[in-house]
Protein backbone atom coordinates (compact mmCIF):
# COMPACT_ATOMS: atom_id res chain seq x y z
CA UNK A 1 0.00 0.00 0.00
CA UNK A 2 1.55 3.43 -1.46
CA UNK A 3 1.79 6.29 0.73
CA UNK A 4 -1.39 8.28 -0.79
CA UNK A 5 -2.42 9.99 2.52
CA UNK A 6 -5.29 12.25 2.92
CA UNK A 7 -4.76 15.82 3.07
CA UNK A 8 -4.14 16.85 6.28
CA UNK A 9 -6.65 19.55 6.20
CA UNK A 10 -9.11 17.15 5.69
CA UNK A 11 -8.06 14.46 8.00
CA UNK A 12 -7.71 16.64 10.52
CA UNK A 13 -11.97 18.25 10.26
CA UNK A 14 -12.98 14.89 9.59
CA UNK A 15 -11.88 13.89 12.89
CA UNK A 16 -13.40 17.11 14.68
CA UNK A 17 -16.88 15.99 13.16
CA UNK A 18 -16.67 12.48 13.99
CA UNK A 19 -15.52 13.39 17.48
CA UNK A 20 -18.54 15.97 17.72
CA UNK A 21 -20.72 13.12 16.79
CA UNK A 22 -19.35 11.23 19.35
CA UNK A 23 -19.64 13.28 22.20
CA UNK A 24 -23.45 13.87 21.50
CA UNK A 25 -24.01 11.06 21.31
CA UNK A 26 -22.61 9.87 24.90
CA UNK A 27 -24.16 12.74 26.21
CA UNK A 28 -27.65 12.75 27.85
CA UNK A 29 -30.40 11.90 25.50
CA UNK A 30 -28.10 12.92 22.91
CA UNK A 31 -28.38 9.40 20.57
CA UNK A 32 -30.23 11.51 18.11
CA UNK A 33 -27.75 14.45 17.74
CA UNK A 34 -25.29 12.23 16.66
CA UNK A 35 -25.05 11.58 12.54
CA UNK A 36 -21.88 9.61 11.85
CA UNK A 37 -22.31 7.25 8.92
CA UNK A 38 -25.51 4.87 9.35
CA UNK A 39 -23.46 1.90 10.18
CA UNK A 40 -21.52 3.46 12.51
CA UNK A 41 -24.45 5.18 14.71
CA UNK A 42 -26.76 1.95 14.80
CA UNK A 43 -23.28 0.28 15.98
CA UNK A 44 -22.59 2.61 18.43
CA UNK A 45 -26.27 1.86 19.96
CA UNK A 46 -25.80 -1.64 20.07
CA UNK A 47 -22.51 -0.92 22.20
CA UNK A 48 -24.17 0.78 23.97
CA UNK A 49 -26.75 -1.94 25.33
CA UNK A 50 -23.09 -3.84 26.20
CA UNK A 51 -21.42 -1.71 27.49
CA UNK A 52 -21.83 0.99 30.17
CA UNK A 53 -17.85 1.88 30.89
CA UNK A 54 -14.81 2.73 29.11
CA UNK A 55 -12.32 0.98 30.28
CA UNK A 56 -8.50 1.62 29.06
CA UNK A 57 -7.95 -1.83 26.98
CA UNK A 58 -9.81 -4.58 25.24
CA UNK A 59 -10.02 -7.99 26.96
CA UNK A 60 -7.39 -10.61 26.47
CA UNK A 61 -7.82 -14.28 26.71
CA UNK A 62 -5.49 -17.08 27.06
CA UNK A 63 -2.44 -16.41 24.56
CA UNK A 64 -2.00 -20.13 24.49
CA UNK A 65 -5.80 -20.98 23.73
CA UNK A 66 -5.09 -18.17 21.24
CA UNK A 67 -2.34 -20.41 19.74
CA UNK A 68 -4.22 -23.73 19.69
CA UNK A 69 -7.34 -21.65 17.71
CA UNK A 70 -4.91 -20.00 15.06
CA UNK A 71 -3.08 -23.72 14.71
CA UNK A 72 -6.62 -25.47 14.46
CA UNK A 73 -7.80 -22.11 11.92
CA UNK A 74 -8.34 -22.82 8.04
CA UNK A 75 -6.79 -19.59 7.70
CA UNK A 76 -3.64 -20.05 9.16
CA UNK A 77 -2.83 -22.41 6.21
CA UNK A 78 -4.19 -20.00 3.58
CA UNK A 79 -2.54 -17.20 4.86
CA UNK A 80 0.80 -18.37 3.99
CA UNK A 81 1.56 -17.34 0.92
CA UNK A 82 0.39 -13.76 1.63
CA UNK A 83 2.23 -13.33 5.04
CA UNK A 84 5.59 -12.53 3.11
CA UNK A 85 2.96 -9.10 1.34
CA UNK A 86 1.17 -8.48 4.63
CA UNK A 87 4.23 -8.07 6.59
CA UNK A 88 5.80 -5.99 3.74
CA UNK A 89 3.16 -3.95 3.81
CA UNK A 90 3.28 -3.62 7.36
CA UNK A 91 6.65 -1.96 7.30
CA UNK A 92 6.28 0.15 4.71
CA UNK A 93 2.76 1.58 5.63
CA UNK A 94 3.33 1.60 9.32
CA UNK A 95 0.36 -0.92 9.86
CA UNK A 96 -0.35 -3.41 11.76
CA UNK A 97 -2.00 -6.64 10.37
CA UNK A 98 -4.12 -8.73 12.18
CA UNK A 99 -6.51 -11.71 11.85
CA UNK A 100 -9.37 -12.53 13.73
CA UNK A 101 -11.56 -15.33 14.20
CA UNK A 102 -15.24 -15.88 13.09
CA UNK A 103 -16.06 -14.53 16.96
CA UNK A 104 -13.94 -11.66 17.09
CA UNK A 105 -10.86 -12.89 18.48
CA UNK A 106 -7.45 -11.88 17.25
CA UNK A 107 -5.43 -15.10 16.43
CA UNK A 108 -2.34 -13.92 14.23
CA UNK A 109 -0.70 -10.18 14.02
CA UNK A 110 2.33 -8.27 12.88
CA UNK A 111 3.08 -5.13 13.67
CA UNK A 112 4.89 -2.46 12.35
CA UNK A 113 7.83 -0.18 14.86
CA UNK A 114 5.30 2.56 14.68
CA UNK A 115 2.34 0.12 16.16
CA UNK A 116 4.02 -1.79 18.42
CA UNK A 117 3.55 -0.01 21.42
CA UNK A 118 -0.08 1.00 20.20
CA UNK A 119 -1.20 -2.22 20.23
CA UNK A 120 -0.14 -3.37 23.33
CA UNK A 121 -1.52 -0.73 24.84
CA UNK A 122 -4.59 -1.65 24.06
CA UNK A 123 -4.58 -5.54 23.64
CA UNK A 124 -4.89 -4.86 19.91
CA UNK A 125 -2.47 -8.69 20.18
CA UNK A 126 -3.40 -12.21 19.67
CA UNK A 127 -5.94 -13.65 22.34
CA UNK A 128 -7.81 -9.71 22.22
CA UNK A 129 -11.55 -9.37 21.98
CA UNK A 130 -12.53 -7.34 19.62
CA UNK A 131 -16.18 -7.94 18.88
CA UNK A 132 -18.96 -5.54 19.54
CA UNK A 133 -20.09 -7.14 22.85
CA UNK A 134 -16.32 -6.73 24.05
CA UNK A 135 -14.73 -3.58 23.33
CA UNK A 136 -17.96 -1.98 20.93
CA UNK A 137 -17.71 0.17 17.53
CA UNK A 138 -14.25 -1.45 15.62
CA UNK A 139 -13.56 -2.36 12.25
CA UNK A 140 -13.31 -6.04 13.50
CA UNK A 141 -16.33 -6.82 15.01
CA UNK A 142 -18.21 -4.26 12.67
CA UNK A 143 -16.70 -6.23 9.83
CA UNK A 144 -17.75 -9.26 10.87
CA UNK A 145 -21.30 -8.69 11.73
CA UNK A 146 -22.05 -6.36 8.75
CA UNK A 147 -20.12 -9.73 6.81
CA UNK A 148 -18.69 -6.92 4.47
CA UNK A 149 -15.58 -4.04 4.11
CA UNK A 150 -15.49 -1.63 6.35
CA UNK A 151 -13.36 1.55 7.64
CA UNK A 152 -13.75 2.63 11.36
CA UNK A 153 -11.75 6.27 11.63
CA UNK A 154 -10.87 8.07 14.93
CA UNK A 155 -13.74 8.49 16.92
CA UNK A 156 -15.76 6.30 14.96
CA UNK A 157 -14.71 3.90 17.43
CA UNK A 158 -16.83 3.50 20.34
CA UNK A 159 -14.04 3.64 22.77
CA UNK A 160 -11.80 6.51 23.87
CA UNK A 161 -8.94 4.38 23.76
CA UNK A 162 -9.44 3.47 20.04
CA UNK A 163 -9.77 7.56 18.83
CA UNK A 164 -6.01 7.84 17.45
CA UNK A 165 -6.44 4.81 15.48
CA UNK A 166 -8.07 4.12 11.62
CA UNK A 167 -8.93 0.55 10.89
CA UNK A 168 -9.70 -1.27 7.56
CA UNK A 169 -11.78 -4.61 8.34
CA UNK A 170 -12.47 -7.30 5.65
CA UNK A 171 -14.59 -10.64 6.61
CA UNK A 172 -12.76 -13.43 4.85
CA UNK A 173 -15.78 -15.40 3.17
CA UNK A 174 -15.02 -18.57 2.26
CA UNK A 175 -15.70 -18.46 -2.08
CA UNK A 176 -17.37 -21.77 -2.17
CA UNK A 177 -19.75 -22.01 1.24
CA UNK A 178 -19.91 -18.58 1.83
CA UNK A 179 -19.24 -18.84 5.41
CA UNK A 180 -17.22 -15.96 7.20
CA UNK A 181 -14.11 -17.83 9.28
CA UNK A 182 -12.50 -14.53 10.01
CA UNK A 183 -11.37 -11.09 8.85
CA UNK A 184 -8.45 -9.15 7.88
CA UNK A 185 -7.68 -6.07 9.74
CA UNK A 186 -5.43 -3.55 8.90
CA UNK A 187 -4.34 -0.61 11.36
CA UNK A 188 -2.99 2.78 11.66
CA UNK A 189 -2.88 5.64 12.99
CA UNK A 190 -5.83 8.69 12.26
CA UNK A 191 -3.18 11.10 10.43
CA UNK A 192 -1.99 8.64 8.57
CA UNK A 193 -5.28 7.08 6.58
CA UNK A 194 -5.79 6.38 3.34
CA UNK A 195 -8.31 5.50 0.73
CA UNK A 196 -6.07 2.72 -0.32
CA UNK A 197 -6.26 1.33 3.17
CA UNK A 198 -9.31 -0.36 2.76
CA UNK A 199 -8.96 -1.47 -0.84
CA UNK A 200 -5.75 -3.06 0.17
CA UNK A 201 -7.72 -4.91 3.37
CA UNK A 202 -10.64 -6.12 0.77
CA UNK A 203 -7.60 -7.75 -1.47
CA UNK A 204 -5.68 -9.30 0.88
CA UNK A 205 -9.25 -11.01 1.86
CA UNK A 206 -10.15 -12.06 -1.24
CA UNK A 207 -6.46 -13.47 -1.73
CA UNK A 208 -6.65 -15.73 1.78
CA UNK A 209 -10.46 -16.72 0.76
CA UNK A 210 -8.99 -18.33 -2.55
CA UNK A 211 -6.32 -19.74 -0.80
CA UNK A 212 -8.80 -21.56 1.73
CA UNK A 213 -9.59 -25.85 1.73
CA UNK A 214 -12.81 -27.01 -0.79
CA UNK A 215 -14.91 -27.18 1.77
CA UNK A 216 -12.86 -25.06 4.77
CA UNK A 217 -13.99 -28.25 7.66
CA UNK A 218 -13.83 -26.68 11.33
CA UNK A 219 -13.31 -29.93 13.00
CA UNK A 220 -13.18 -33.87 12.20
CA UNK A 221 -16.37 -34.37 12.96
CA UNK A 222 -19.22 -31.43 11.80
CA UNK A 223 -22.55 -31.36 13.31
CA UNK A 224 -25.37 -29.56 12.28
CA UNK A 225 -28.52 -29.74 14.49
CA UNK A 226 -30.34 -26.68 13.93
CA UNK A 227 -32.79 -26.83 11.21
CA UNK A 228 -32.03 -29.38 8.60
CA UNK A 229 -29.50 -32.04 10.59
CA UNK A 230 -26.82 -33.26 8.79
CA UNK A 231 -22.91 -34.80 9.48
CA UNK A 232 -19.88 -34.46 8.25
CA UNK A 233 -16.45 -36.47 9.40
CA UNK A 234 -13.73 -35.67 7.69
CA UNK A 235 -14.83 -33.68 5.27
CA UNK A 236 -17.59 -36.28 3.70
CA UNK A 237 -20.88 -36.28 4.73
CA UNK A 238 -22.80 -39.46 6.62
CA UNK A 239 -25.88 -40.89 6.12
CA UNK A 240 -26.86 -41.20 9.65
CA UNK A 241 -30.34 -42.33 10.91
CA UNK A 242 -32.21 -40.02 13.32
CA UNK A 243 -31.37 -41.78 16.42
CA UNK A 244 -27.21 -42.11 15.51
CA UNK A 245 -27.38 -38.14 15.13
CA UNK A 246 -29.23 -37.60 18.36
CA UNK A 247 -26.29 -39.64 20.12
CA UNK A 248 -23.56 -38.09 18.60
CA UNK A 249 -25.10 -34.27 19.28
CA UNK A 250 -25.56 -36.01 23.34
CA UNK A 251 -22.01 -37.15 23.35
CA UNK A 252 -20.98 -33.16 22.26
CA UNK A 253 -22.91 -31.80 24.60
CA UNK A 254 -20.53 -34.09 27.47
CA UNK A 255 -17.48 -33.94 26.24
CA UNK A 256 -16.37 -35.72 29.32
CA UNK A 257 -18.24 -38.39 28.26
CA UNK A 258 -21.67 -40.35 29.59
CA UNK A 259 -22.14 -43.91 30.78
CA UNK A 260 -24.44 -46.26 29.43
CA UNK A 261 -27.17 -45.57 31.77
CA UNK A 262 -27.10 -41.94 31.68
CA UNK A 263 -26.47 -42.22 27.70
CA UNK A 264 -29.99 -44.45 27.74
CA UNK A 265 -31.36 -41.92 29.96
CA UNK A 266 -30.76 -39.07 28.30
CA UNK A 267 -31.96 -40.77 24.73
CA UNK A 268 -34.50 -42.56 25.29
CA UNK A 269 -36.25 -41.14 28.86
CA UNK A 270 -38.28 -43.68 30.09
CA UNK A 271 -39.41 -45.85 27.19
CA UNK A 272 -39.05 -49.68 27.33
CA UNK A 273 -35.57 -49.82 24.64
CA UNK A 274 -33.12 -52.02 25.63
CA UNK A 275 -29.45 -51.18 26.74
CA UNK A 276 -28.54 -53.32 23.96
CA UNK A 277 -30.01 -51.59 21.62
CA UNK A 278 -28.05 -48.43 22.49
CA UNK A 279 -25.12 -50.54 22.35
CA UNK A 280 -25.97 -51.76 18.98
CA UNK A 281 -26.43 -47.63 18.01
CA UNK A 282 -22.95 -47.37 19.52
CA UNK A 283 -21.40 -49.92 17.83
CA UNK A 284 -22.39 -49.07 14.12
CA UNK A 285 -21.66 -45.37 14.84
CA UNK A 286 -18.35 -46.67 15.90
CA UNK A 287 -17.56 -47.91 12.93
CA UNK A 288 -18.95 -45.43 10.33
CA UNK A 289 -16.68 -42.70 12.62
CA UNK A 290 -13.15 -44.87 12.12
CA UNK A 291 -13.60 -46.34 15.63
CA UNK A 292 -13.27 -42.48 17.22
CA UNK A 293 -15.84 -43.51 19.97
CA UNK A 294 -14.14 -44.46 23.16
CA UNK A 295 -16.22 -46.79 25.96
CA UNK A 296 -16.73 -46.63 29.81
CA UNK A 297 -17.68 -43.81 29.95
CA UNK A 298 -18.46 -43.37 26.10
CA UNK A 299 -17.13 -40.35 24.46
CA UNK A 300 -16.05 -38.52 21.12
CA UNK A 301 -12.47 -39.33 20.27
CA UNK A 302 -12.01 -36.57 17.99
CA UNK A 303 -12.48 -32.78 17.79
CA UNK A 304 -16.08 -31.91 17.13
CA UNK A 305 -17.87 -28.15 15.76
CA UNK A 306 -21.64 -28.42 16.63
CA UNK A 307 -23.85 -25.42 15.19
CA UNK A 308 -26.36 -25.43 18.04
CA UNK A 309 -22.73 -25.16 20.90
CA UNK A 310 -21.30 -22.49 18.93
CA UNK A 311 -25.29 -20.73 18.73
CA UNK A 312 -24.99 -21.31 22.63
CA UNK A 313 -22.12 -20.01 23.24
CA UNK A 314 -22.77 -17.13 21.15
CA UNK A 315 -25.87 -15.98 22.94
CA UNK A 316 -24.02 -16.37 26.34
CA UNK A 317 -21.23 -13.71 24.77
CA UNK A 318 -24.53 -11.81 24.21
CA UNK A 319 -23.40 -11.62 20.38
CA UNK A 320 -26.70 -12.09 19.49
CA UNK A 321 -26.52 -10.93 15.47
CA UNK A 322 -23.92 -13.70 15.42
CA UNK A 323 -26.64 -16.64 16.72
CA UNK A 324 -29.17 -14.70 14.74
CA UNK A 325 -27.09 -15.75 11.39
CA UNK A 326 -26.31 -19.00 12.39
CA UNK A 327 -29.62 -20.05 13.80
CA UNK A 328 -31.59 -22.36 10.90
CA UNK A 329 -34.23 -23.64 13.19
CA UNK A 330 -34.91 -26.22 16.08
CA UNK A 331 -32.16 -28.41 17.99
CA UNK A 332 -33.26 -31.73 15.90
CA UNK A 333 -36.99 -30.78 15.91
CA UNK A 334 -38.15 -34.39 15.17
CA UNK A 335 -36.24 -35.58 18.53
CA UNK A 336 -37.74 -37.31 21.28
CA UNK A 337 -35.06 -37.21 23.48
CA UNK A 338 -35.78 -36.11 26.72
CA UNK A 339 -32.27 -34.26 27.07
CA UNK A 340 -32.25 -32.51 23.75
CA UNK A 341 -35.86 -31.53 23.99
CA UNK A 342 -34.27 -29.64 27.25
CA UNK A 343 -31.82 -28.36 25.02
CA UNK A 344 -34.27 -27.39 22.43
CA UNK A 345 -36.63 -25.39 24.28
CA UNK A 346 -33.45 -23.92 25.84
CA UNK A 347 -32.03 -22.33 22.63
CA UNK A 348 -35.64 -21.37 21.50
CA UNK A 349 -36.25 -19.34 24.41
CA UNK A 350 -33.12 -17.35 24.55
CA UNK A 351 -33.21 -16.90 21.05
CA UNK A 352 -36.36 -15.64 21.35
CA UNK A 353 -35.02 -12.89 23.59
CA UNK A 354 -32.48 -12.06 21.26
CA UNK A 355 -34.87 -11.56 18.11
CA UNK A 356 -37.30 -9.97 20.53
CA UNK A 357 -34.17 -7.51 21.12
CA UNK A 358 -33.39 -7.36 17.38
CA UNK A 359 -34.36 -3.73 15.78
CA UNK A 360 -32.04 -4.28 12.78
CA UNK A 361 -33.99 -5.73 9.85
CA UNK A 362 -30.73 -5.74 7.41
CA UNK A 363 -29.22 -8.60 10.08
CA UNK A 364 -32.32 -10.10 10.40
CA UNK A 365 -32.56 -10.14 6.33
CA UNK A 366 -29.14 -11.45 6.44
CA UNK A 367 -29.58 -14.11 8.76
CA UNK A 368 -32.41 -15.50 6.34
CA UNK A 369 -30.66 -15.16 3.49
CA UNK A 370 -27.53 -16.75 4.82
CA UNK A 371 -29.46 -19.82 5.72
CA UNK A 372 -31.08 -22.43 3.17
CA UNK A 373 -33.25 -23.71 5.89
CA UNK A 374 -34.92 -20.20 6.74
CA UNK A 375 -36.28 -19.28 10.00
CA UNK A 376 -39.95 -18.91 11.13
CA UNK A 377 -38.24 -17.21 14.32
CA UNK A 378 -36.72 -14.53 12.20
CA UNK A 379 -39.33 -13.79 9.86
CA UNK A 380 -41.66 -13.49 12.75
CA UNK A 381 -39.19 -10.88 14.18
CA UNK A 382 -39.29 -9.41 10.68
CA UNK A 383 -43.05 -9.02 10.20
CA UNK A 384 -43.48 -7.59 14.10
CA UNK A 385 -40.58 -4.71 12.98
CA UNK A 386 -42.94 -4.15 9.33
CA UNK A 387 -46.04 -3.94 11.59
CA UNK A 388 -44.66 -1.34 14.05
CA UNK A 389 -43.10 0.54 11.01
CA UNK A 390 -46.42 0.83 9.51
CA UNK A 391 -48.03 1.87 12.56
CA UNK A 392 -45.41 4.77 13.19
CA UNK A 393 -45.10 6.13 9.76
CA UNK A 394 -48.51 4.94 8.34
Amino acid sequence: MQSHHVDGTALSQRRRRADRDWQAFMAPDGQQAAAPPPEILASWRRSARYLNRHPPKAPVEDAALARELWQASPLRQALDAQRPRLQALAREGSLLVAVAGPCGRLLWTYASGHMVRPAEAVNFVHGGRWDEAAVGTNAVGLGLRLRRPVTVFSAEHFQPFLHDWVCYGAPVLHPKTGACLGLLDLSTTWDRHTPLGQAAASDLARCIAEALPPEAPRAELELWGLGQPRVQFRGRALALPLRQVEILCLLALHPGGLTLDALHAALYGDAAVSRSTLKAELSQLRGALDGQIGSRPYRLGLPVWADFIVLWQLLHQRQAAEAIGLYAGPLLARSASPALEEWRHCIDAVMGQALAACDDPGALIGAISRSTAGSEMVRERLTELADAASIRFG
